[in-house]
């Protein structure tokens, strides 16, 4: 190296245009606040598919509770129609009728317990544990008092899929920007030493300037395919809109369909209830009814409480469905 005549060495560093530095850097903040809006939507249906399965375990340990007592009277039925049947004053078919309608609740008892079972296993894989979760209150309901226009402004500023909607037309405007700043030219700098033999070194500095050869065509490219992403994330972003407030209006008729039912239940059906079963046993045991009407009193009462457990149960899934809609706790 030290023959050479002439000699000449030095550092050269190429940099994009600068815009492009920024407009990258928005791009690449975009991707990590998607990421977490991913994380936010999986945690959010997380969420309600646990209240979900939660509130299907407290309906199956409310009907089991409510077999349980309508076995307990079907098994005072049986008693007196049996006493009955000794003494002469009925047939032999009310005996066999409820021992028949006995096996049939005993039955009915075993299948909801298998649905307990069902109901504890499935929390235990979403929740990721290795015991079964034991409810520590009853099925209950809360009436709230919501309005529609209120959870749809909510669902429309906090939904997490639209909000990912909204992130990716972000995006994909961020990276149609930066497809036209790669346009531009790259920049170079360059700091050379130059030694010629018998002469004194030189030093210089240079500022260059980069366009790639047929650029135009490559950057077309990628402009019409940010474009086409971009006009994609805005049309299902009108779509997933459109969907979310259709899935809000049903889920809030729901709610106030079922809130009519429970407070039609509440001060009408449950008031006349335990008197008609009152007086329905004292009827059968004075043999002022037959088997037939006692046992369709008793069907209604039963048919009642769950229709009334049910609507409860479709009230309760209709607020968390709300809440999953509108990305946020409502009671």
């Amino acid at each position: 190296m030290k023959n050479y005549e002439n000699m000449t060495y030095g550092v050269r560093q190429t940099f994009n245009f600068p815009s492009t530095y920024f407009l990258r850097a928005d791009v690449l903040n975009s991707d990590i606040t998607i990421a977490k809006g991913e994380l936010n939507n999986l945690t959010n249906n997380l969420i309600s598919e646990i209240k979900l399965n939660y509130e299907k375990l407290l309906l199956n340990i409310k009907l089991l509770d409510i077999s349980k007592e309508n076995l307990k009277i079907n098994e005072e039925f049986l008693f007196v129609a049996g006493k009955k049947y000794e003494a002469g004053a009925t047939s032999n078919l009310e005996v066999l009728g409820a021992k028949v309608n006995k096996i049939k609740i005993e039955n009915e008892i075993k299948n909801i317990e298998s649905q307990i079972k069902i109901s504890k296993a499935e929390l235990q894989k979403i929740m990721n544990v290795d015991y079964f979760i034991e409810p520590r209150e009853a099925q209950a309901f809360e009436e709230l008092h919501l309005s529609k226009e209120d959870l749809k402004k909510k669902a429309i500023q906090n939904n997490p899929e639209l909000k990912i909607s909204n992130l990716l037309i972000e995006k994909f405007s961020n990276q149609i920007s930066l497809s036209k700043s790669e346009i531009l030219p790259d920049i170079s700098l360059e700091y050379t030493h130059k030694k010629i033999r018998d002469f004194e070194s030189s030093w210089g500095f240079e500022v260059g300037v980069t366009v790639p050869l047929w650029f135009w065509w490559k950057q077309s490219g990628s402009m019409k395919r940010t474009n086409l992403d971009f006009t994609i994330a805005r049309n299902e972003n009108i779509v997933l809109k459109k969907s979310i407030e259709t899935d809000l209006y049903k889920a809030f008729e729901e709610y106030e369909n079922n809130l009519r039912q429970l407070k039609f239940f509440k001060d009408e059906v449950f008031k006349e209830t335990d008197e008609i079963l009152r007086a329905a046993k004292k009827s059968y045991e004075e043999g002022a009814i037959g088997y037939v009407e006692y046992l369709q009193d008793l069907n209604t009462i039963n048919e009642a409480k769950v229709q009334y457990s049910n609507a409860v149960y479709n009230y309760n899934i209709s607020i968390i469905n709300l809440e999953r809609l509108t990305g946020e706790y409502i009671k």
